[in-house]
């Protein structure tokens, strides 16, 4: 049998009110400080509006704390404290398509980020599309659509790429500055058409997805062209180690551990399982990237221009095709996290697992002719 509680003396209950109101105030002080680090994104656009920063401030910070963080994260509650500048709206369309003995409907929804000031795409020079950049007679496909950075192994191709386009070469090593790699490089030494090197594509430091790539070694690739080759530039797409929801790029590759120039990074966001895209996730993949000591220069956003086929997702789906608004509010998204990225990258001009790509649609290649000119 339990005991029955005593009565509180009058003193007793003094101090039991004192602590709860010290308690509260130290809860209401912790939440004020979560809403000044989660919605200063929000707070930023609505002055960029035009309202008053004392006004706006006091707005956004009321609503979140009275509704929580999701109003300034999302609806992951991902976004960390950063956003693109401008106001959201949730859009819904459904499309029916019919085939012979069956109908299938599918809805797709989307955040949709109204940029304010400053434009809709990242400000860059150089486009980059792989993947079957050269048709049967040697040309050179994607410059109909403005790509101006061409994906090679070659010097003949290099070479013979037209005026104004450059080239990124694609090395696929990770052995260090071996004689292997440096025959691999030095017939490029020199050449005026030569953007740089593509050393790998989503390198693995810990051996467990992708052959082992050591970060020394790919820093000993660096510096040799660095070294050898003046002027180019060392790039590879970088791995998530966490989910494209909350992924993480420590312990890796940044600038301090391989001298690298560039990192791509990939955080695709239509998918089936979502029923459209989730931009929210290319915002959480720049400030992964920054935790993990990838200055905002460094960083080329990687859009994505592919869907269907065989490529499955981390979300238990498959990647959508983006339709041409849903590709434009990608590239506005970019825009907002990296404004001036050296060379940006559209994945994939050339279809790769029986997906749809770029050379196949002329919605997205209108799109894109639009961006890069």
């Amino acid at each position: 049998m339990r005991e029955r509680p005593t009565a509180l003396g009058f003193a007793s209950l003094l101090t039991l009110l004192a602590a709860l109101h010290v308690a509260r105030s130290a809860d209401a002080a912790s939440v004020a400080r979560q809403c000044r680090r989660a919605c200063r994104g929000e707070i930023a656009a609505c002055v960029d509006g035009g309202g008053h920063h004392r006004a706006c401030r006091k707005s956004v910070l009321g609503r979140c704390k009275q509704d929580g963080l999701t109003v300034c994260q999302g609806a992951d509650g991902l976004n960390n404290g950063r956003r693109p500048k401008g106001s959201t709206t949730t859009t819904t369309t459904t499309t029916t398509t019919t085939q012979p003995g069956a109908t299938t409907t599918t809805t797709r929804s989307a955040v949709t980020t109204t940029t304010l000031a400053g434009g809709g795409s990242p400000a860059t020079g150089l486009h980059y599309a792989p993947n079957h950049n050269f048709d049967s007679s040697g040309s050179y496909a994607p410059a109909r659509t403005g790509f101006n950075l061409a994906d090679l192994s070659g010097v003949s191709t290099l070479n013979a790429l037209p005026s104004g386009v450059k080239g990124l070469v694609w090395l696929g090593l990770c052995n260090g500055a071996d004689s292997n790699f440096i025959n691999a490089v030095k017939p490029f030494i020199g050449n005026p058409k030569l953007f740089g090197f593509y050393l790998m594509d989503e390198p693995d430091p810990t051996g467990q997805w992708n052959p082992l790539c050591p970060a020394a070694n790919l820093l000993a690739e660096s510096d040799w062209i660095h070294a050898n080759v003046p002027g180019a530039k060392t790039f590879i797409a970088l791995m998530n180690f966490g989910s494209t929801k909350s992924p993480t790029y420590a312990n890796t590759y940044n600038p301090a551990n391989s001298h690298i120039d560039l990192y791509g990074l990939d955080p695709y966001p239509c998918r089936s399982e979502l029923g459209g895209c989730d931009y929210n996730r290319i915002t959480v993949a720049v400030a992964a990237a920054e935790a993990a000591g990838i200055p905002l220069g460094s960083i080329v956003p990687v859009y994505q221009a592919f869907g269907g086929g065989n490529w499955s997702d981390d979300g238990g789906g498959y990647y959508l095709f983006p339709t041409a608004s849903e590709e434009q509010q990608i590239l506005a998204t970019w825009a907002g996290l990296v404004p001036s990225p050296v060379f940006d990258y559209a994945y994939s001009w050339g279809s790769q697992n029986s997906d749809q790509a770029l050379e196949s649609s002329t919605e997205l290649q209108a799109v894109f002719a639009a961006h890069n000119q």
